[in-house]
C-alpha cells in the first residue's frame, strides 16, 4: 500500500501533458495539495498490530546491525580461508568487526542458505571460489616442500629422524626435527632434472631457500630476504644478499616446480618397486 501511495504521489506531482485541459477542481494546485496530504498521511500510517508483530519478528531474524563494511569483511574472509574454514572466519570477524561468535555463525548459516538472493551473487561466489583455489594451491606447495624436507632429513639422519617425528621419548640434549633441518640444510641436494635453470644460484643457496619456505611458508619473500641477510653462511655472498623480494619469489617458484617434479618421480619409483613385491606376495598366497 505504501508503494502504491508513493506512485500516486509521484503521478500527482508530475506535470500535465501538453495540450490537455484539467477538469474543474483538479488543477495543478489541487493536485499538489492532495499529494502533500497523502505524503503527510504516510508518516502516520499504522500497519496494524499483526503486521507490526511480523515486522519485529523479521527484524529479529535478520541482521539490522550488520553494515556494508561488515558484509565486505565477511566476504573477504571467505576468500582468504575458504567457505569451510569456519574457525579462521570467526577469528577474522572478531578482530575486524568485534562481532560475537554466535552472531557470526548465524550470519554464516544465513548467507549460505540465502546467498542467491544477493543481486550479484554469481560474482561473489566466483570471488570466493577463486580464493579457495589459491588457498588449495598454497596448501599443495606447502605439502610438496614438507615432503622434500622430510625426505632430506630421513636420508641424512635415518631412523633418528622418524623417532623424533613420531614423538618418541628422547633426552633433552637431542635436537628436534626443526633443529635438525637448521643444522643439515647445507647438505640438501636439489634435483635439477638435467637443467639447473638460472646458473646464478648455487645449490647451497637453493637449499637455504627451500629451508626458509619450510619455516616461513610460500610467498614470504620479504622474510626470506631478511633471513638471507642475517645468515652468516652468506656474509660474503653479495649476489645472494642483494636479491630483492621479486627475484627471491621468482627463484622460489622455480624451486617449487623442481620439487614437485622430484616428488612425482620418487612416487613413481616407489610404486614401481612395490609392484614386484605385490606380485610375489600374490604368488605365495596362491601357492598356499
Amino acid at each position: 500500500k505504501k508503494d502504491e501511495s508513493l506512485a500516486t504521489i509521484k503521478e500527482l506531482r508530475s506535470k500535465t501533458a501538453p495540450g490537455t485541459v484539467d477538469p474543474p477542481g483538479q488543477g495543478p494546485t489541487e493536485r499538489r495539495a492532495l499529494a502533500d496530504q497523502m505524503e503527510q498521511d504516510l508518516h502516520t500510517f499504522d500497519i496494524g498490530p499483526e503486521n507490526r508483530a511480523l515486522k519485529e519478528r523479521l527484524l529479529a531474524e535478520g541482521f539490522p546491525d550488520w553494515s556494508r563494511k561488515d558484509y565486505r569483511s565477511f566476504i573477504a574472509s571467505l576468500e582468504r580461508h575458504g567457505r569451510y574454514n569456519l574457525d579462521e572466519i570467526l577469528k577474522d570477524m572478531k578482530k575486524e568487526t568485534a562481532k560475537e561468535v554466535d552472531e557470526v555463525k548465524r550470519y554464516y548459516v544465513a548467507f549460505w542458505t540465502y546467498y542467491q538472493r544477493i543481486t550479484e551473487w554469481k560474482k561473489v561466489i566466483e570471488r570466493i571460489e577463486k580464493g579457495e583455489k589459491k588457498f588449495f594451491q598454497l596448501r599443495q606447495i606447502r605439502d610438496a616442500v614438507q615432503e622434500k624436507v622430510e625426505r632430506h632429513l630421513e636420508d641424512t639422519f635415518g631412523e633418528y629422524y622418524w623417532e623424533t617425528k613420531e614423538g618418541k621419548k628422547r633426552s633433552k640434549d637431542m635436537p628436534s626435527a626443526t633443529e635438525l633441518l637448521l643444522y643439515s640444510w647445507p647438505k640438501m641436494r636439489i634435483n635439477y632434472g638435467g637443467s639447473k635453470g638460472n646458473w646464478s644460484y648455487q645449490e647451497e643457496e637453493d637449499a637455504f631457500l627451500v629451508c626458509m619456505m619450510h619455516r616461513h611458508g610460500y610467498g614470504a619473500a620479504e622474510r626470506i630476504r631478511m633471513e638471507i641477510r642475517r645468515a652468516w653462511q652468506f656474509r660474503f655472498n653479495w649476489y645472494f644478499k642483494s636479491r630483492n623480494t621479486q627475484e627471491i619469489q621468482k627463484r622460489c617458484d622455480t624451486l617449487v616446480r623442481m620439487i614437485e617434479r622430484e616428488n612425482e618421480e620418487v612416487r613413481k619409483k616407489e610404486a614401481a618397486q612395490l609392484k614386484p613385491s605385490a606380485a610375489a606376495a600374490a604368488a605365495v598366497a596362491a601357492a598356499k
